[in-house]
């Protein structure tokens, strides 16, 4: 889990170097698929297997989850009003651009989303130490049932994380030079 963290940190400190990159309609169709992948993870909320630290790793997870996929819609709707189209790729003049503060809004929960994914990762470590405990096999397979929930959404939110953070640093940087045209 620390090296998953590591990786993390790293694809931040890679996407803020990035900047310059605008945010393109491939990876914002990537970043589509990602969040109907973690929508069909979501579906259903992993049953609670009476284990707190397993519990609230897989809760931290599916939470920044969430997240994640309503901060992806918000991002990709900024993206499109930023580029003057529909997300069926119409152009449309009339639609608003967005502005620097609607931007840094987004900014701010993007970060707070990294901030609630490094957090998961802390509790990693103390998850799988508390079911290694575990002797009966019932509660072992609720353990591995919901492990197995946070081994699929984790690098998918570690990715549109990071994507995330690309892109709205790109916008902004967008909407200030616009302002200075």
């Amino acid at each position: 889990m620390k090296k998953l963290f590591l990786v993390l940190v790293t694809i931040f400190m890679v996407a803020g170097l990035n900047v310059a990159n605008a945010q393109t309609k491939d990876e914002m169709k990537a970043s589509q698929e990602r969040m109907e992948k973690l929508a069909k993870l979501c579906q259903k909320e992993p049953k609670a297997t009476g284990v707190g630290d397993v519990d609230t790793y897989v809760k931290n997870v599916y939470d920044a989850a969430i997240l994640s996929m309503s901060t992806t819609e918000q991002l990709q709707n900024l993206y499109y009003r930023s580029i003057g189209e529909t997300k069926d790729g119409v152009t449309d003049v009339n639609i608003k651009k967005p502005t620097v503060e609607e931007l840094t809004t987004l900014s701010a929960t993007i970060a707070a989303q990294a901030l609630t994914i490094k957090d998961a990762a802390g509790a990693a470590d103390k998850a799988l130490s508390a079911s290694k405990t575990q002797k009966n096999p019932m509660k072992a397979a609720k353990i591995a049932t919901a492990l197995g929930f946070t081994k699929d959404a984790y690098p998918i939110l570690v990715e549109e994380s990071a994507t995330q953070t690309k892109a709205i640093a790109a916008m902004i940087e967008t909407a200030k030079t616009a302002k200075n045209l």
